[in-house]
């Protein structure tokens, strides 16, 4: 069973970058088509600043689930550093449930706003509104994968 979670986690983080790294290709491209549209050729288009923004949404939260993905999420360091081993693996299992806590706070509140927004459309693009905030319980669902799969077990650190 964990070598299947370690194997998923490993495909869906692998995904993930690409899925970013085009994110990032396309947030870049559309907002040097909006700055040339608006301050070049002086004729505004309402479609690359929606576009833009919601690219910029999905790329922080695919971006905030790898940072989970690497364990590059805020820690104290020299204060770990400092406690006894036993300690250690107490405050890492801690950490660990903290933030599959909040992983699963981020898919029942993404949820609930997907749920709320479902009949909406975006004004510029005409897309459902509730795929662009669709982009919060994914993240926490990936951000909660990461974590089981990353998770210390029995006596090693994490």
């Amino acid at each position: 069973m964990i070598g299947t979670l370690r194997r998923l986690n490993h495909w869906v983080a692998r995904a993930e970058r690409v899925s970013a790294g085009a994110l990032l290709i396309a947030v870049t491209g559309t907002v040097l088509i909006q700055i040339v549209m608006r301050y070049v050729l002086s004729r505004p288009n309402p479609w690359s600043e929606e576009l833009s923004r919601f690219g910029f949404i999905w790329l922080s939260m695919l971006g905030a689930s790898l940072g989970v993905a690497n364990r590059k999420h805020f820690a104290f360091e020299q204060v770990v550093a400092a406690l006894p081993p036993g300690w250690r693996r107490r405050l890492s299992r801690l950490v660990t449930g903290f933030i599959a806590a909040c992983a699963l706070l981020l898919i029942v509140t993404g949820v609930a706003l997907v749920r709320l927004t479902a009949g909406q459309r975006t004004p510029a693009l005409d897309l459902p509104q509730g795929l662009i905030y669709a982009a919060v319980p994914v993240a926490g669902v990936l951000m909660l994968i990461h974590t089981l799969a990353g998770a210390p077990r029995g006596g090693a650190e994490g």
